[in-house]
């Protein structure tokens, strides 16, 4: 099952699911609006569907199979994708955003003349995001904007250096921010994008062979697939660590506080997908840059940074 949010003539964003491809959808269903019982919002359907499990999902399998049936014009609580708005499938209770390919660390720290440091065996690292600042596909990126200060006189920064994956990096304001000590904020919580559906780990199966394409205004900067990208990259030497999974991530966590669904946790950066790796031949994006990212079996994340105010 996919599972997008969207809403209508301005009205607030409900939980849908998707008929067609992954790569041509055809029609988004209004569950609740067949089906009362189905919430009409993600994390609410989340928490009544534990394990895809349960009547809520059973009611809203019966509502797919029932619309897949439709031959004739379309009924009130099935849309077509251009007549609404999509939205992030998810309002998230938590966002957390791990580092978890040794590539993408190795390529990073190579382009500063570094090495990977032991601690990224030793465990997971992570940030926490901020989950209140996040969009959907198609929806601009503000432009970040950030002051400092040179003795009592704030000084108004426009800042163009980002990258995407589910989160975009203020690179200049990361870099300045990390030496405090602090992590990386506020140069990766400004803005997040997610989208543009949620696939049900039951249909989208396990990460192999899926293809991932990164473009910028249609010139593609990356263009692989998922095992060649993680597992069978050069900058991971045999009997490495090439990643930390998921359940990996998960049992490390709960080990030592509560993990609620509804959170949204990213993988990190996949590698490749990243113009710091590409230290002094990197392109950053600037005002006006359209990014897609493609993955095969969910689809296309496009965001664009607006211009500055």
């Amino acid at each position: 099952m996919r599972l997008a949010r969207f809403s209508t003539a301005g009205g607030p964003p409900r939980l849908g699911a998707v008929l067609g491809r992954w790569d041509h959808w055809e029609k988004i269903v209004d569950l609740s609006a067949v089906d009362s019982a189905i919430p009409a919002d993600t994390l609410e359907f989340i928490d009544a569907c534990p394990g895809l499990k349960g009547d809520v999902w059973d009611r809203a399998l019966r509502v797919l199979a029932e619309a897949e049936k439709i031959e004739s014009d379309a009924p009130l609580w099935a849309f077509r994708p251009g007549d609404v708005r999509i939205h992030s499938p998810i309002a998230p209770r938590l966002l957390r955003d791990f580092l978890a390919f040794r590539a993408h660390v190795a390529r990073t720290r190579a382009a500063a003349w570094a090495q990977i440091p032991p601690e990224w065996d030793a465990l997971p690292a992570y940030y926490n995001g901020n989950p209140l600042n996040v969009v959907g596909t198609k929806e601009a990126i503000p432009p970040m904007r950030f002051e400092t200060f040179e003795g009592r006189t704030p000084r108004l920064v426009p800042s163009a250096g980002v990258t995407i994956f589910n989160d975009f990096s203020a690179r200049d304001l990361q870099a300045t921010a990390t030496r405090t000590g602090m992590g990386p904020a506020p140069g990766k919580d400004w803005a997040n994008a997610l989208g543009p559906c949620i696939v049900t780990r039951d249909e989208f199966g396990e990460l192999r062979d899926q293809a991932i394409v990164v473009r910028v205004n249609n010139e593609e900067r990356l263009r692989d697939r998922y095992r060649t990208l993680v597992h069978e990259n050069p900058w991971v030497r045999e009997g490495q660590r090439a990643l930390w999974s998921f359940p990996e991530m998960l049992e490390f966590l709960s080990r030592f506080q509560p993990i609620h669904a509804g959170e949204v946790w990213g993988s990190g950066t996949i590698p490749g997908g990243c113009e710091l790796e590409r230290g002094d031949r990197a392109r950053y994006l600037k005002p006006g840059d359209r990014i897609e990212i493609e993955i095969e079996g969910i689809g296309v994340l496009e965001n664009s940074i607006a211009a500055s105010a």
